[in-house]
């Protein structure tokens, strides 16, 4: 090989990585002025889901035999948590027998399910991080159950008696309370 061979090698050999890296480079401005100017510049919309829109179905062709009905399902509508209203004493008393559901906020008091050896529970807090539940059997033997949430893949058990955590809203949370499987 020559030495201008070599040279001209060494020169398409440097455009081309000059080529790639400023490729590289109009790759990533474009995608980030893609995601930059999706937003809004008011800024008052942080964290405020968007509108829903009503879905549309599509159209007939004017070759298609079909009525064109309106369609009978509704339109989705935003979905409204509504507030629950914290259980009775007396509801929370049918905890005992270890299978109940209860509506708990900061404070409430669960009492012990005898036959399951768990108990009794104080709700410490509610929360959008979870439900945080507190058990002091007569022996002084603490269990802390922290950040008990629905979406944790399960219940959680202490001793003989599994608790799961249904829905929180605001303060409240929906417990269920159940003998736990063997």
């Amino acid at each position: 090989m020559t030495t201008s061979e070599t040279s001209a090698r060494r020169r398409a050999g440097r455009l081309s990585a000059v080529r790639g890296a400023a490729g590289t480079s109009c790759a990533l401005l474009a995608l980030a002025a893609t995601l930059t100017g999706c937003g809004s510049d008011s800024g008052d919309d942080a964290g405020v889901p968007a509108p829903a829109t009503p879905s549309r179905s599509a159209e007939p062709s004017p070759a298609s035999p079909t009525s064109t009905k309106p369609s009978s399902s509704p339109s989705p509508s935003p979905t409204v948590v509504k507030p629950m209203k914290p259980s009775t004493q007396a509801e929370l008393r049918a905890c005992a027998d270890g299978s109940c559901t209860v509506v708990v906020t900061k404070g409430t008091e669960i009492p012990r399910a005898d036959r399951l050896r768990a108990g009794p529970f104080t709700v410490s807090t509610v929360g959008a991080e979870g439900v945080d539940l507190t058990s002091v059997d007569a022996s002084g033997f603490t269990s802390n159950l922290l950040g008990q949430r629905p979406d944790q893949g399960g219940p959680s058990t202490v001793n003989e008696l599994s608790i799961a955590v249904l829905a929180i809203v605001e303060d409240t949370a929906k417990l269920r309370l159940f003998p736990a499987e063997h």
